[in-house]
């Protein structure tokens, strides 16, 4: 990793400290360092793909992190790709895939201190994500990098915190993830209902024998390389529904083997581009772009395949360039998860 995490001298810094950008909570963590200064100044243990598969029960293609590495106890580092376009939002990834990434990188950070050995799932029921980078940036050349910081606060529960960079080093996210931990064991009995027969072993290099190339393509896909396609928008005054579905297990991929799960980023993703729909058509431009600053999660249920999900978004406030919107997911009248959003569009 040599000294790729180094911030490079001659790249322009208007602050050069967690403290000053993040909330006082990564200050405490990590204080007036960048987490990723002195990441290539010793050797660190590199962790292992199918290792960390079997610990936290996410795979390819939805754990798409690259050379995660165990930099102390409860803390990793990890290369980040930006697989989506960031779309609307004038950020260098879009909020979503920031909390898709650095939720699966606590995991792996959390994985790591858990008393208990064997497969868990960790299974975020709240999150808190935050923007630290100021005004408009465009996309990088080379991969983020994430840094995360766990540990468990009872024997079923674990909070990890974390920060996304860019190459150089610059804070641009911050998420705080907390997650409820079942065995393998506990997840089976309370899902069971859920199985799915799934592939579980690595994708093949090559087709199956008889395979035709447009079917092995297909297969290939990383459904989480695209936003999901909402339908049936419906326009009430300040408020939006869509709804996705019914889900298949392709929505699901990587999460989890045979049991195909809608993961919570997911929904998050397709409530922030809701929100982020429902700002254009209320400020009259649909080439408005913007920025998320800040949003609040909280997961109450999952969503399966087959099911169909409800997405609602609904502005209730606006405090000066801040609109502030209430989103939520749900399956009938089951409640999956909901979120406060503010976005803030560009002048």
């Amino acid at each position: 990793m040599g000294n790729a995490l180094r911030l490079l001298p001659t790249a322009p810094q208007p602050v050069n400290s967690v403290s000053a950008l993040a909330a006082p909570v990564l200050a405490t963590l990590w204080g007036d360092r960048m987490p990723f200064e002195d990441a290539g100044t010793r050797s660190h243990p590199m962790l292992n793909t199918s290792e960390l598969y079997a610990r936290i029960c996410v795979r390819d293609p939805y754990f798409a992190l690259r050379e995660v590495t165990e930099m102390g106890p409860g803390e990793v580092l990890a290369r980040v790709p930006v697989e989506q376009e960031p779309g609307a939002e004038a950020s260098p990834i879009n909020a979503a895939e920031v909390g898709r990434h650095l939720a699966i990188l606590g995991s792996c950070a959390a994985s790591l201190v858990n008393p208990k050995d064997g497969q868990h799932y960790y299974l975020a029921r709240r999150a808190r994500l935050e923007r630290l980078h100021h005004g408009p940036q465009g996309r990088f050349d080379e991969d983020l990098w994430g840094l995360a910081q766990a540990r468990f606060t009872d024997k079923r529960s674990a909070l990890a915190h974390m920060v996304l960079a860019s190459p150089d080093g610059l804070p641009l996210f911050s998420l705080e993830v907390d997650y409820n931990v079942l065995s393998a064991q506990a997840f089976l009995r309370l899902f069971q209902g859920a199985r799915l027969e799934m592939r579980r072993e690595p994708r093949a290099e090559r087709a199956p024998r008889g395979a035709m190339p447009g079917d092995f393509a297909a297969m290939r896909q990383n459904p989480h390389r695209l936003p999901l396609a909402l339908r049936d928008h419906v326009r009430d005054g300040e408020c939006l529904k869509a709804q996705l579905g019914p889900v298949n297990a392709d929505h699901c991929k990587g999460h989890f083997a045979l049991h195909p799960v809608l993961p919570v980023a997911v929904v998050m993703s397709g409530l922030s581009g809701l929100a982020g729909t429902l700002l254009r058509q209320l400020l009259g431009n649909e080439q408005a772009r913007y920025l998320v600053t800040r949003g609040e999660v909280r997961a109450e249920s999952l969503a399966f395949a087959g099911e169909t999900v409800t997405f609602g978004a609904h502005r209730h406030g606006v405090e000066g360039s801040d609109h502030r919107f209430y989103c939520w997911a749900s399956v009938g009248e089951r409640l999956i998860g909901v979120m406060d959003l503010t976005l803030t569009p560009l002048e």
